[in-house]
């Protein structure tokens, strides 16, 4: 993971940051169920960080980190993405693979958004947009 390249905001269940690269980090505390009040927290923090900008997201589900029905609508909104031009996840778990199946093919993100295995994959992927 990289470093921060800027102020580091904790969030109660993420901590989130601005990459050397520009490109927005968010990492979701283990064994965390993520709600709709931790959704705006971290949209809170992107607001502080960019100042209003929009960035790409790499973003970082701790292992048995699941968010709740509300939160992963709010997340995947024109709402929840006010400061997003893309998501890419990097999930570790088979919960989280079935939850990202079903964003992408139920949820209908309102930015690009797509799920990884590595962080490599999901920053090439990042870069290519």
């Amino acid at each position: 993971m990289d470093a921060p390249s800027h102020k580091v905001i904790e969030c109660t269940h993420a901590r989130v940051f601005l990459r050397e690269d520009g490109i927005l980090q968010i990492e979701i505390n283990e064994d965390t169920y993520f709600d709709v009040k931790d959704v705006y927290e971290v949209l809170d923090a992107a607001k502080k960080i960019g100042g209003g900008r929009k960035f790409k997201n790499l973003i970082f589900p701790g292992k048995g980190t699941l968010l709740d029905k509300d939160a992963r609508i709010l997340s995947s909104s024109e709402e929840g993405s006010i400061y997003k031009l893309a998501d890419a996840f990097v999930i570790s778990s088979i919960a989280q693979q079935l939850i990202a199946n079903f964003i992408v093919k139920a949820g209908n993100p309102a930015v690009p958004t797509s799920f990884f295995r590595d962080e490599e994959s999901a920053l090439k992927w990042l870069n290519g947009l």
